[in-house]
């Protein structure tokens, strides 16, 4: 495929091929050392993992070349976001359209049925009043990624762009590109610190012609999952479920 000096490539047809490289932030601990929700999610860091993926990615992702980036502004994708571009002379940039999906009041627990409105609870996303936590509806939130989205592709100003987001938020993104809409939350895993590439033919108008997944849900510490054989909602549930310990991250 033809690709100019400023990284634009062509597709057969004449259309306008550009890329989106979307992460999800690296591991973080959502809860203290007594195994207590920390009083506010949104504030968390990289732990020691998340820090230790964030550089693997780094060293995966260091010849790739992009225009922009962005990250939703929490302090763990603005992290993971700076170790990745690494020596990169490239602002991150926030969007505060891309932050994750919002639980009751940032709390983990009350009320719940912890296997069905915890461990699996995305699988019910498709249904219209399906609320994440007691928060924030799957529905509207959906709805809200994909104006953000939307409004990124609208954006002349980069051919190649790489969001530092969250799983649900990357979720959403992925159910609008494959046509699984809501079902996404259910179906695609995302990993912490993966890497999706997503490609968007569009034509001299700005209509989008064609959108396809180039990958998925890539992980540079652990490629084939070899340590990840439960979503991030079922260990949250494990652990409600047992007698409070350390915690594992998420």
């Amino acid at each position: 495929m033809p690709i100019d000096s400023a990284g634009s490539r062509t597709t057969l047809d004449g259309a306008s091929r550009r890329r989106i490289y979307l992460f999800r932030h690296g591991s973080v601990d959502y809860f203290d050392s007594s195994g207590e929700v920390v009083e506010d999610t949104d504030k968390v860091d990289l732990n020691d993992t998340g820090r230790t993926q964030a550089a693997a990615m780094c060293d995966l992702f260091a010849d790739v070349h992009i225009d922009k980036a962005v990250c939703s502004g929490l302090p763990r994708t603005r992290q993971t976001g700076e170790s990745v571009l690494g020596s990169r002379s490239i602002a991150l940039e926030t969007n505060a359209g891309f932050t994750e999906i919002r639980q009751l009041d940032g709390k983990f627990s009350g009320g719940y049925d912890v296997v069905a409105d915890v461990a699996f609870s995305h699988w019910r996303a498709p249904d219209a009043a399906a609320q994440f936590l007691g928060g924030e509806r799957y529905s509207d939130f959906y709805a809200r990624i994909r104006l953000a989205i939307q409004a990124v592709l609208a954006d002349p100003s980069w051919n190649s762009l790489a969001v530092f987001a969250h799983g649900g938020t990357n979720a959403a993104i992925l159910g609008w590109v494959t046509g699984l809409e809501l079902a996404a939350f259910g179906i695609l895993d995302q990993a912490t610190c993966c890497l999706n590439v997503i490609d968007f033919d569009v034509d001299e108008s700005g209509q989008i012609l064609r959108k396809v997944v180039r990958a998925m849900n890539v992980t540079a510490d652990d490629p084939v999952k070899g340590n990840r054989h439960s979503g991030d909602m079922e260990t949250l549930a494990r652990w409600m479920l047992q007698p409070r310990g350390e915690p594992e991250s998420l």
